[in-house]
Formats: C-alpha cells, sequence, structure tokens
C-alpha cells in the first residue's frame, strides 16, 4: 500500500536511493566459480541451446561445438537448459566442469505465434506474419504501443503526427490502401478493440503482426489494413513471482532550426525596405544596437518522466493469476503539455474439472493529457513553432511583468499561446474478455469469448479573457464541457477441431460466428462572460445567454460467420484456407454481406527425403491470394441525412426559427471496399539456425474505394454523398534477417529489417482527380498514376540573376532579379496553374530497422536504430522562414540573393513583391525527409546470483537508457518524422508528409531498475 501511494504521488526516489543504485552497479562484484561444459544429444554436440540461471536474466547459449562458459555461478545454483524440440532441463552446479545430454520431445510445444482466433506453430505458416519481441519494445521506455514498434517489423511503418505526450503516430502496413481510415487492426486477448493508447505494454507477453491476406482475411472487413494480435501476460503453474521495474529520466528538445538574431533580422528588414523603396523603421535604424530576445525556446523546458510497473503472477494445478499496476507520468517539452496514466490489470484462468477451463483478461485505465495548440495552417496555431517566427526584437516580458506584445509581426506570445490554449482531456477506460474453454471430445474444442471495451473522455476547460496578440485575444472568459462514451460488445463462438492421421495427416479446422456492435454518444456545451469573482468556475456560472450546445448518437453493427482449415502433411506440405462473410449495418440491404476468401499454401522442402543441404537447415516457400474488406465509412452514408443546427430568418420581423436543412444524400448501392493481397515469400535458417532470413514479395490492390464524391454545389447538400470510385496499389519486398552468436561469456544478436513499398493510385471516380483534404488541396493531390496525397506545384528551378533573364523568361506579374524562377512547362510564356506538375511523394522508397545486443558476464547491451529513406516533406517551416519576411527569418537567409551569381537557392528579401517567392505549392519547400535515428541504447548490469542467495530477491538489475539520442539527417525543420498532419477536424489521410512545424520528438535519458521477488 505505502508503494502504490509513493507511485500514486509521483514521488521520486531519493538522492540516496539512486546512489545506492548507481554504487551497486558499478561496483557489485564478487567471487564465484566459473561453470563450463558441453551439451548434446543422441547424435552429437547442441548448438544454440540457451542456458540461464534459475529466476534470474543471466544466461548464455552453447556454441557450434555444443560448449558454453556461464561465470560467477555459486555452488548450488539451478542451472536451465532449454531447446526446442528437447525436455528442458535443471541441473545443480555441483562442480566446475558439467556435461548435459539433452532428451527429445515430440510432444513439446514448439515455438508458436498468435494467429486469428489461435496459435500455429511459427514452423507450419503459410501467411506472412511478423513476430515482435516483447523484450525488444520494453527497451524502448515509451508511453504507447504503436510508438514502440516502430521499425521492429518489415512492412510496418510508424511516424509521428506529433512528439506531444500522450499523442498517437500513424502506423500502416504494406503501404497506404486507402483514402479513408488506414490504421491496422488491434486485437488484445481474441476481442478487437477501437483504442490502443491506454494499453500498457508492460502487459503483452506477445505480438503478432499479420500482414498478407491469407494470414489476415479471418478478420474479413476489417482486416484490410493489417491486423496486430496482443496477447497479454498471464499466470503460470509455479510459486508466486513479483516483478517491479522502474525507470525515471529527463526528456530535452530536440533543436534543428536555427533563427536569426536582433541584429541581423532587423539588417534584413532594411535591406527589404531598401529594396521595395520604402523608408526604413527608425527603430531598426541601428541594428547593432538592438537587443535579441530567444524566443524560439521560450515555451519549451525540460521534461521529466518515470514509468513504474508493478505485477504478481503465480497459480496452481488449479488456476492461474496475473495482476498487474502501472503508472507512468510525462512532462512535455513543451510548457503546460503533459500525460499521465494509471493501468491496472487482473488476468485469471480457472481449471473446473478435466474438460472446462474458464477465465477472464480484465483492464481498467484512465490517462490525464493536457494539451497546447498544435493545429492549424500558420505557425502563431502551432506552440512548438511559433516561437521561431516571433520577431527576436520585441521582448517576451512587457515592463510590468505581463506577457510581452510582438511589435513586428502577427506572430503571438509563445507562453500565451500555451497558457490560453491549454486544454485537459481525461479518458476512462474499461476493456475486458471472459472467456470458458470445453473439451467436447479428443480433438474437439469449443470457445466462446466475449468482450467488452468502454471508453468515456470528458474535457471540462475555463479559460479567463485575455491578450497576448492582435491574432489571440478573447475579450471575455469562458468554458467548454464535454462528454462522449464509446461502446464496443464483441461475441465470438469458435469450435477447432485437431486431428492427426496415420502420423502425418495433421488437420486443424476452425468455425466460428461472432457479433460485434458498437455505440457511440457525445455532448458539447459552452458559455462565456464568467464572472471573476467565481473562485471554481463551472459551466453554469456562465451568462445563460451565451449557452451553446450539440450532440449526437451513433450505432453499428456487423454479424460474421468463418471457418478456416490447416492441412500439414507429414511437416513437408502445408495448406491454410479460410472463408468469412460479413453483414454490415453501414451498407444497404443490397450490398451488405461481404465475402473474403484467401488460400496459402507452404513447402517445407528441408523435410524432404531427397534435401541434403548442411549449412541450410531450414529452406521454406510459401505463397498466398486473399481478399479482405473496409467498411470505414459513416454509419448514416446510405441515407439522406439532414443538418437539424439550421436557422432560418424569415417576416417583417426578423424572426429567427431553428430548422432543417438537406446535409449529405444517401446512397443504397454502397458496397464494401475490397482489398487482394497476392504474397510470395521463403524462410531461411542457416548454420544450425543461428542465421535466419525471412522475405516476402507482395502485391496489395485495393478496389471499389470508398469515396466522398464531390457534387454541384447547386445540388443543395452541403457535404458530397459516398460512392465506391477508385482503385489503389501497393507492392513490395520486405527482407528481415537475425543473427546469433557466443563466444565464451560473450554472446550477441544482430538483426535488421527492410520494406520497400511503392503506391500508386490506378483509376478514381469521374475526372480522375481527387484534390487533398480541404487543408492539403492546394499542394497535393491524389490523381490516378501517382501515389496518393502526392505533392504538386510550381517547380522551382533556380534564381533569377539578371534584368534581361527576366525579360526573355515566363515570370509571375512583378518579377525581379533575385526572384524565384519557376519552370514553364507547357513553355506559353505564361506561369500560372497550368504550369504545376508533380514535385514530391510522402512516401519512403524504403524503411528499414536494425538491432544490437550483446551480453558479456553481468553486463548487457543494446541499440537499436531506425530510419526512413526517399521521402519527401513538404516543409512548410521553411515557408514561413525563408519567404514569409513577416516574421522572423532562418539564418539560411543571410546568404540570400544580394546581386548576380551571390545565390540561385535563395531569393532576395522583399515586402512589396514577396507573392513571386511565397507560393506553397513549389518545390522550394519539397525537401528530402531521409533520416536514421539510433531509437533506443541501453546498458544493463545484473547483480551475480550469489550475492541474492540469501535474499528474497531472485533478479536485480540496473541499466542506463537513452532515446532518439543521435539523427542523421539532411532535413532541415522540427523533426524528419513527418506522418499525419493534424489538424481542426481531426486527421485526414491525404494531409500526409506535411511539415507545418509539428511538436518535434525528445531526446530522453533514463535509469532504470528491473527487480524480482
Amino acid at each position: 500500500m505505502k508503494l502504490t501511494r509513493l507511485i500514486v504521488k509521483n514521488t521520486r526516489f531519493s538522492c540516496q536511493f539512486w546512489c545506492f543504485l548507481l554504487l551497486a552497479f558499478f561496483s557489485a562484484f564478487v567471487q564465484a566459480q566459473t561453470v563450463k561444459g558441453t551439451v548434446s544429444d543422441s547424435q552429437g554436440p547442441l548448438p544454440g541451446v540457451n542456458v540461464f540461471l534459475k529466476e534470474s536474466s543471466k544466461g548464455t547459449t552453447t556454441d557450434f561445438d555444443g560448449n558454453f562458459v556461464l561465470q560467477d555461478v555459486s555452488k548450488g545454483a539451478t542451472l536451465v537448459f532449454s531447446y526446442i524440440g528437447y525436455k528442458s532441463q535443471e541441473v545443480i552446479v555441483s562442480g566446475a566442469d558439467l556435461n548435459v545430454t539433452m532428451q527429445e520431445d515430440a510432444q513439446a510445444l514448439e515455438e508458436v505465434v498468435v494467429v486469428g482466433y489461435g496459435v500455429q506453430k511459427k514452423k507450419d505458416l503459410t501467411g506472412s506474419i511478423s513476430s515482435i519481441s516483447t523484450d525488444d519494445i520494453q527497451k524502448t521506455n515509451t508511453v504507447s504501443l504503436d510508438q514502440a514498434i516502430q521499425g521492429r517489423a518489415a512492412g510496418v511503418t510508424v511516424s509521428g503526427t506529433s512528439g506531444a505526450p500522450g499523442a498517437s503516430p500513424t502506423v500502416r502496413i504494406r503501404g497506404t490502401g486507402t483514402v479513408n481510415n488506414s490504421d491496422p487492426l488491434y486485437v488484445i486477448d481474441g476481442v478487437p478493440i477501437n483504442d490502443i493508447a491506454n494499453f500498457n505494454m508492460a502487459d503483452a507477453a506477445s505480438i503478432d503482426v499479420l500482414k498478407d491476406a491469407s494470414a489476415t482475411a479471418i478478420y474479413g472487413s476489417r482486416g484490410a489494413n493489417g491486423v496486430i494480435l496482443i496477447e497479454t501476460k498471464k499466470g503460470s503453474k509455479r510459486k508466486t513471482t513479483v516483478s517491479y521495474n522502474v525507470y525515471t529520466g529527463v526528456q530535452n528538445k530536440i533543436d534543428n532550426l536555427d533563427v536569426l538574431t536582433g541584429p541581423q533580422w532587423a539588417m534584413l528588414v532594411n535591406e527589404a525596405n531598401t529594396n521595395d523603396g520604402t523608408a526604413i523603421d527608425p527603430e531598426l535604424a541601428n541594428p547593432g544596437a538592438l537587443p535579441t530576445y530567444n524566443w524560439k525556446d521560450a515555451a519549451y523546458r525540460s521534461g521529466f518522466i518515470q514509468d513504474h510497473q508493478l505485477s504478481i503472477s503465480g497459480g496452481s494445478e488449479k488456476s492461474t493469476y496475473y495482476i498487474s499496476y502501472g503508472y507512468i507520468s510525462q512532462d512535455g517539452i513543451l510548457k503546460e503539455s503533459g500525460y499521465s496514466r494509471h493501468n491496472f490489470r487482473v488476468n485469471n484462468t480457472y481449471q473446473v474439472g478435466k474438460k472446462i477451463k474458464v477465465g477472464h483478461n480484465i483492464q481498467y485505465s484512465n490517462s490525464d493529457r493536457t494539451s497546447v495548440p498544435e493545429v492549424g495552417g500558420n505557425p502563431w496555431q502551432r506552440a512548438a513553432f511559433v516561437g521561431y517566427v516571433t520577431d527576436p526584437v520585441s521582448p517576451i516580458y512587457a515592463p510590468d511583468g505581463s506577457l510581452g506584445i510582438p511589435g513586428y509581426s502577427s506572430a503571438i506570445n509563445a507562453l500565451g499561446l500555451v497558457e490560453y490554449g491549454k486544454r485537459n482531456r481525461k479518458k476512462e477506460s474499461f476493456f475486458g474478455n471472459l472467456f470458458v474453454e470445453l473439451d467436447l471430445a479428443e480433438g474437439l474444442k469449443f470457445k466462446s469469448n466475449y468482450g467488452l471495451e468502454i471508453t468515456n473522455v470528458k474535457s471540462d476547460n475555463y479559460v479567463p479573457e485575455y491578450f497576448v496578440g492582435p491574432t489571440y485575444n478573447s475579450p471575455v472568459s469562458s468554458y467548454t464541457l464535454s462528454r462522449s462514451e464509446n461502446r464496443v460488445m464483441v461475441l465470438s463462438n469458435t469450435l477447432n477441431y485437431l486431428k492427426v492421421f496415420k502420423d502425418k495427416h495433421n488437420f486443424n479446422a476452425l468455425l466460428g460466428q461472432e457479433i460485434q456492435n458498437l455505440n457511440a454518444n457525445n455532448v458539447q456545451a459552452e458559455r462565456s462572460e464568467i464572472p471573476s469573482s467565481v473562485a471554481n468556475p463551472t459551466l453554469g456560472s456562465g451568462n445563460v445567454s451565451t449557452s451553446t450546445n450539440n450532440g449526437g448518437i451513433s450505432e453499428s453493427k456487423l454479424l460474421s460467420f468463418f471457418g478456416r482449415l490447416n492441412y500439414n502433411y507429414d511437416e513437408r506440405y502445408l495448406i491454410t484456407a479460410t472463408y468469412r462473410f460479413d453483414g454490415s449495418s453501414r451498407f444497404g440491404e443490397n450490398q451488405r454481406w461481404g465475402k473474403f476468401p484467401s488460400v496459402a499454401l507452404g513447402w517445407n522442402v528441408h523435410n524432404e527425403h531427397f534435401y541434403n543441404i548442411g549449412f541450410l537447415n531450414q529452406l521454406k516457400f510459401r505463397a498466398g491470394w486473399g481478399e479482405t474488406g473496409n467498411q470505414n465509412i459513416p454509419n448514416s452514408s446510405t441515407f439522406n441525412t439532414l443538418n437539424l443546427n439550421t436557422n432560418y430568418i424569415y417576416g417583417a420581423d426578423q424572426v429567427t426559427t431553428v430548422g432543417a436543412a438537406p446535409l449529405r444524400p444517401g446512397n443504397q448501392d454502397l458496397k464494401w471496399e475490397t482489398t487482394v493481397t497476392k504474397n510470395v515469400g521463403v524462410d531461411l535458417g542457416l548454420f544450425n539456425n543461428s542465421l535466419t532470413l525471412t522475405a516476402d514479395y507482395f502485391i496489395k490492390n485495393t478496389t471499389d474505394l470508398l469515396l466522398a464524391i464531390p457534387i454541384l454545389n447547386t445540388a443543395g447538400y452541403k457535404t458530397s454523398p459516398y460512392g465506391n470510385a477508385g482503385d489503389i496499389e501497393n507492392k513490395g519486398f520486405e527482407l528481415t534477417a537475425n543473427y546469433r552468436k557466443s563466444f565464451g561469456d560473450f554472446s550477441f544478436n544482430l538483426g535488421g529489417n527492410i520494406s520497400f513499398v511503392k503506391n500508386k493510385v490506378i483509376s478514381l471516380a469521374d475526372d480522375g482527380i481527387l484534390i487533398g483534404s480541404n487543408r492539403s488541396k492546394d499542394y497535393s493531390r491524389t490523381e490516378a498514376g501517382h501515389p496518393i496525397a502526392s505533392f504538386y506545384g510550381y517547380e522551382m528551378i533556380g534564381i533569377f540573376q539578371t534584368q534581361d533573364e527576366v525579360d526573355n523568361s515566363a515570370v509571375l506579374p512583378k518579377t525581379q532579379p533575385g526572384d524565384v524562377k519557376y519552370r514553364d512547362l507547357n513553355d506559353d510564356g505564361i506561369i500560372n496553374d497550368d504550369d504545376r506538375k508533380y514535385i514530391g511523394s510522402p512516401f519512403p522508397d524504403y524503411t528499414y530497422g536494425m538491432s544490437l545486443d550483446m551480453n558479456y558476464k553481468q553486463f548487457d547491451f543494446s541499440m537499436f536504430f531506425q530510419g526512413s529513406q526517399g521521402n519527401d516533406i513538404l516543409n512548410h517551416t521553411i515557408y514561413w522562414l525563408e519567404a514569409d519576411l513577416g516574421t522572423n527569418m532562418s539564418t539560411n537567409m543571410l546568404n540570400r540573393w544580394t546581386g548576380e551569381g551571390t545565390s540561385n537557392t535563395l531569393p532576395r528579401v522583399t515586402f512589396a513583391n514577396n507573392g513571386v517567392n511565397m507560393p506553397k505549392s513549389s518545390s522550394r519547400y519539397v525537401k528530402d525527409g531521409s533520416y536514421l535515428r539510433l531509437k533506443n541504447v541501453q546498458l544493463g548490469y545484473s547483480l551475480p546470483q550469489d550475492m541474492l542467495d540469501k535474499t528474497p530477491i531472485s533478479s536485480l538489475r540496473i541499466y542506463l537508457a537513452a532515446q532518439n539520442l543521435l539523427t542523421f539527417t539532411k532535413y532541415e525543420g522540427m523533426d524528419p518524422e513527418v506522418g499525419v498532419d493534424t489538424s481542426d477536424n481531426g486527421t485526414s489521410p491525404l494531409d500526409i508528409g506535411i511539415d507545418n512545424g509539428l511538436y518535434p520528438s525528445a531526446r530522453t535519458f533514463t535509469l532504470g531498475l528491473n527487480i524480482k521477488f
């Protein structure tokens, strides 16, 4: 109880405690004997056998000759020997030399992966599935699961939407296949969930990513964007184990942008006025005498982060249990921003007789997030960037101590933006499932699984009257309240039959039925003019006449039937076939049902009688085909809908009456968006499986794209109707490799993956052009023959150097020497919209990840790199810092054009004619977004076992870690990790790769402790 209070109150560890741990880290060496030996089976030495000290993390593996060496092992300790296909053995150390003989175990559980509605031996897989080590992701010290899997699996691309605490990144599996929601489906303990943000990744026991349709088709309408399956930790039939993991650290801003000092800025402003023939501001006449105020860092700070995870697990022959509590607290690197979360989980299983097992997996969580403004099309709407564009000669604070008002631009005080723009959101969620398993007969098992997810979000925000700039002020105070509840219920029933005939014919058949019900409701209300005398403002304390409110209710249902057959002949020939029917309430009666089949084949060549390649231990070929669906459209898309918030004014007295107006026409012919995937792959194991390779080639085609198709304004509807109108193709290649080796006390594991994906729109409705979202339509578009959301605009080809060059070229009006030169694509002598072209793609040529893990005696070291290559970023931070001279400028502008031959990349400074140099849709702002980042590095030390033998502690490890330590990139922006840009109305997949000054990632340093009892 005291420990819980300590965690909940965010109490930091005392200096004395950490000093003790550091002392143990660097000085806890004791004398103990070195144990060595040989492990073999009936055929000879066994390489790659796991050897570890029981109930500790200390261990090694045998080399090619079956030898191992383990130091600092006390006499009487127990060593555990384990190897796939063999019975695990426990040997008590009685001397310095051991010879262990492993016994084959035909019934041993081989390495398995989670698949839809079950598990399968990895060697029997026919689909494309990537497994992510939970040990690896828990080394990342990140807040959310989707951040932690970045770079860990081939074909999975994770890019940041914001570095703000509690923000969720963009996750794509094998490219973007739709202009609708392209997020993958997350399934926890067999139950699909809508919100992964509140999941505690410390509770994850396994993470498997289903990528091709032969693997995802079992999820039918929800599998088109890939599926991420998560199984949580369970108890085991052994003595109780208590684990406590904690880390604490500090986060700092990574600064990649340099702006002008006060004298530099004034010099360029004076130069611009001189170029325009206008008078110089007297207050700027002597630039060298002007001060410099550090606006760009004014709203930033060092943020503290801490994470505590406590778990208790155990069980008996009749029941098992796993109980955990997690708490994380993170200060944002922007002032006022922050995030905290509590997680509580209880997983139990009960064996009721010999044939009935029941259990539950239940999680409760609540989070508290304070965000600061980071959306909008201009920089003074984004707290992370507004300080960069504020003129450096205006003071941050006024003489009376109040916030200063920038005097030479439209920018606002960054401190005022985070203070008056902060918003608090509390989220409370319950997620759990209850299940019963019945052994009906030999090989025949029935399982019923009921899952429920309830998410409640509330926000209460009071904002006093304020004035921190001409564009950011409020003459009255206000109070805003919002409430929302989302409820998802899933009930699935499956019948599984497993049978082996004549020791060679292996059948595994699955039949299932599932129903899903989604309900959502929300309400918002606001009042203004709250008296300053009110100590605790509420909605009721505002002026009644200023009241506004809104709300809504929605519901959708999904009914499904599915089946799967796995056939394995003699561990050589493999077949997997699935079929699923989904009926959705989001479609009309004529198109309600979708059918999603798949088939996949596998051939374990290494099990053939003729196979005799000694160094190649595994050789498997795979091929698959399948269909999946997408139903991500508004629930009411098939119906004609009305806007009930329409006011009418009529009569001589101009009476206002609440009425209704057409909102969107319905479409009863809407049908499923369908994705067809073809996949071929090969799995290799070399040198006693110390080197493993997996390669896949895929083609993923999405047809009958669900789109909001534009209609004429004269049609009388406010929004466009949905229709099926487009095809998109993603195709690519994935490679994953892993190599492990040991030399006595030293062992290492080197892994990596790389993914090549090409995206292309095959066709679209009507004239074949779909302009981008409301925010990106001026500079990106989606059109047949090009990737989704490709950047579109003028091509900059240099800077005009002379008047003669201007006179003999196609130009924009008022162009002069020193202005940007654009390509005249149609050679008509005029620069206009007809000269725009495709100027870049937000999608990378390839993404990759690399990991290295090393162990030497009690020390362990790991590092993980992640990168992206070939993607373009529309860098609008350059627009504001190098084109819109009404703000502060980048130091790059010191190399501007000042005369013939001085620059061919940066134009002259001018106010009067800056429109020539400012178009947002220009290749001037499209930059290479490639980067390589050291995402995580960690050094750990585990105390020797004999130090702990007389204590209740079974293992203790302390470590130092850093995240985002190094970044290698040529990109000049806040952060090269740019995903889908956040907008005022949420996010659109078409707003991808656009940098409007996003909240950057932080560099983090942590000190942690792992302890088991």
